[in-house]
């Protein structure tokens, strides 16, 4: 039996692959905003369309009573509620017809191309898929829609704050809106112009992450060892993570940008089923397929689902009445500002 190109891509061999190359590429993972929470894996046996995370509310409250021989205390209460997460299925399949590969010739061959870009694509949509999230949580910009869940965590034309370029001002003020959880803030999710705008300035620091392992070399005073390693740049302590899916609106000098700052595990995520990959050739078009098809759950902590769609869509998502924030403000761990580029 002949042996076909798309014997050259065995799913068996690539998903776990994908999966591997989903995870160490994934920027929100790679920093820590975005953490697996096993509440939020179902099995496929168990299914379901939405998940419940009950939690005890907030802290405490109320002061010490005075004890004296003549009174009892009066035990206070501590109330439960839930957070409420939807399950998202998506999918997508590529193909490639025999005579395409041959007009491109030599070596390439188009099925190879897109499983290399596989994994690049899955985290591209996903993030997508958070901003969409958040854009429901938030409102759109410059909106000014009361009615969304963080509308009490912008810094922006709601805050009375016209946009400018981003500069430490904004870190301030997003740590102010946390109160005294402030400090927790890690990271932040920037668009490329406003990065380079940053970098043009000079105040973008080089951070390098040597994985943990002690650096031998350093204590002789070498640093050839430090400049071999992944790094990432940071921003008045904060780890910087550069997207270009932020939403943004206008356009030219007049974009306006969503900058975005997080604390750790600020989203969690979860899967009803392991992405999955799957191949097929078409004999009579002379065609290669090839799928990928994950079942999975983004969710910002501190919020709850609000509305009964199943499966929602990106528009759904991004709806204000789709989320309700269940948590204390100053326990939801994301921020948003509106910001401009000196690079338009």
């Amino acid at each position: 039996m002949a042996t076909l190109r798309s014997d050259l891509i065995i799913p068996e061999v690539f998903t776990p692959y994908l999966i591997e190359a989903t995870t160490q590429t994934d920027s929100f993972l790679q920093s820590g905003v975005v953490q697996p929470l096993a509440e939020l894996n179902l099995s496929s046996e168990r299914g379901g369309d939405f998940v419940k995370i009950p939690f005890y509310k907030a802290n405490l409250s109320g002061d010490f009573e005075v004890l004296t021989d003549s009174t009892s205390l009066t035990p206070a209460k501590i109330t439960a509620d839930n957070q409420i997460a939807a399950v998202l299925h998506r999918g997508r399949a590529f193909s490639s017809r025999d005579l395409a590969a041959l007009a491109v010739g030599g070596s390439l061959d188009p099925m190879a191309a897109i499983a290399q870009k596989m994994a690049a694509y899955v985290n591209n949509q996903k993030q997508k898929d958070l901003y969409s999230c958040l854009t429901g949580a938030f409102g759109s910009i410059n909106a000014n829609d009361s009615n969304s869940a963080l509308f009490g965590l912008t810094i922006d034309s709601e805050s009375g704050d016209s946009p400018t370029a981003l500069s430490p001002r904004h870190v301030a003020r997003a740590k102010a809106l946390l109160g005294d959880q402030g400090e927790k803030l890690t990271a932040m999710a920037v668009h490329s112009n406003v990065y380079y705008d940053l970098l043009e300035r000079n105040a973008i620091d080089r951070i390098y992450d040597d994985g943990g392992n002690a650096d031998t070399a350093a204590a002789s005073g070498s640093t050839a060892r430090a400049f071999d390693q992944p790094s990432f740049g940071s921003f008045m302590g904060l780890r910087v993570i550069v997207s270009d899916d932020v939403p943004t609106t206008g356009s030219g000098s007049s974009t306006e940008y969503s900058t975005f700052f997080f604390t750790q595990g600020a989203v969690v995520t979860g899967e009803q089923a392991p992405i999955r990959t799957q191949t097929d050739r078409d004999i009579l078009a002379l065609e290669e397929a090839m799928a990928v098809d994950l079942h999975y759950i983004y969710h910002p902590v501190g919020l709850k689902y609000a509305v009964s769609t199943v499966n929602p869509n990106r528009t759904v998502l991004e709806t204000v009445a789709s989320w309700s924030k269940v948590y204390e403000q100053k326990n939801i761990g994301i921020v948003r500002a509106t910001n401009v580029s000196n690079q338009d």
